[in-house]
This record gives C-alpha cells, structure tokens and sequence, in this order.
C-alpha cells in the first residue's frame, strides 16, 4: 500500500510552493516533512489528502485521513459529542471543547485521528502544544498504527522526528529532498544541517 504523488504542481499566484514534487509514501513507515513557514508542506498534505486541488501532477491514494491541528477543531460542544459525531465512542468526558487548553484540544483531536480508519493518516503539526509525556505517548502510538498504515507529519520538531521518522522530506524552494533512516547519521544535529542546506537552495 502507497500514497503516491507525481510532478505535483502548487501556486499562489505568483508564488510555486510545489514545483514537481514526486515521491512515494509507504505503508509501514513514518515520514516527516520538514521545512520552513512557506515551504508547501501543508499544501502537499491537503493535496494529497484531496483536500486541495493541485494546478498539476497526480496523486494515487485508497483511504486518506488528514488532521490539520488544535486550531481546525471545532469550537462548540463536548468532547463526548465530538466524538460521537466521528462514530467513535464516547470517552465519558463532557468538558466543553471551548474550555480546554490548546495542548488538550491537540490531545483530543490527534486521539480521535488514530481513532478512525484510514489507510494514510496525514498530520500536520501534531507535536505543537502537546507536554512532554503526551508527545512520548504521541510517538508510540505512531509507531504502532505505523505497521499497517502510511503515516506523514509535517512539523519543525527536529528532535520527534529524529526519534521515529524513517523517511524525511526536506521541502524548500516548491522541492524536495529525501533521506532515509537507512542512509546512516540520522542525529538532530544532522536533521539541522539539511533543513539549513534545503532553506539555501
């Protein structure tokens, strides 16, 4: 099972934020996508996900699911209704969603995502506002659903993504580059090195 994108084309009128970018995305394994403010990587997500329409390129995809953050969850009801909006089962927890703090919303929504079904879960930004234990419990549940499903997360957290990723796809200047864990000298000192040499680019 692959989430597939081919010479994906994305502007903002005068600005392109995706220039050709290729690649395969693989179930199995953990992907992040790496780079600054700007660099397409929510654009590529929405795309791929068929939320978004590219102005070229083609996307071959089964079942994807895309969570775009604390800040796209809804602002009224409960934990509970949100829930059982989505069909999953309530938590038991009647707390008004206005109520919570924006690590508790991210918790929320990020269990709801692993939650439902899906062949690609895409996420973007899932360590932002999140403690320290809840992005340790974040992490392993990623590597779980990770044996049986395509995972991709955009983020700047260099030191998350040392911990887990098994691909990284430096975006800058609408391209990209690949490494893989199996390439050796994955530290977050070298993660720094080719985000700094991708922005140069």
């Amino acid at each position: 099972m692959t989430l597939q994108l081919d010479a994906v084309r994305k502007s903002y009128g005068a600005n392109e934020v995706l220039r050709g970018f290729t690649g395969t995305f693989a179930r199995g394994r953990i992907a992040a996508l790496i780079g600054p403010n700007g660099a397409g990587k929510t654009t590529l997500l929405r795309i791929a996900a068929g939320l978004q329409h590219a102005d070229g390129g083609t996307v071959s995809r089964a079942q994807v699911l895309y969570y775009g953050g604390f800040d796209t969850m809804p602002a009224r009801g409960t934990i509970d209704a949100f829930r059982s909006a989505l069909g999953l089962q309530r938590a038991s927890d009647t707390r008004k969603l206005a109520k919570l703090s924006r690590g508790e919303l991210q918790r929320v929504g990020l269990a709801a995502a692993l939650e439902l079904p899906s062949d690609a879960l895409l996420l973007d930004e899932p360590w932002t506002a999140l403690e320290p234990d809840a992005r340790d419990e974040l992490n392993g549940a990623l590597q779980r659903i990770a044996t049986d499903r395509i995972v991709v997360c955009s983020t700047h957290d260099l030191d998350q993504v040392a911990r887990i990723a098994d691909d990284f796809v430096f975006l800058a200047a609408g391209t990209a580059v690949w490494k893989k864990r199996e390439d050796g000298g994955i530290t977050r000192d070298e993660l720094l090195r080719l985000y700094h040499e991708s922005k140069s680019r």
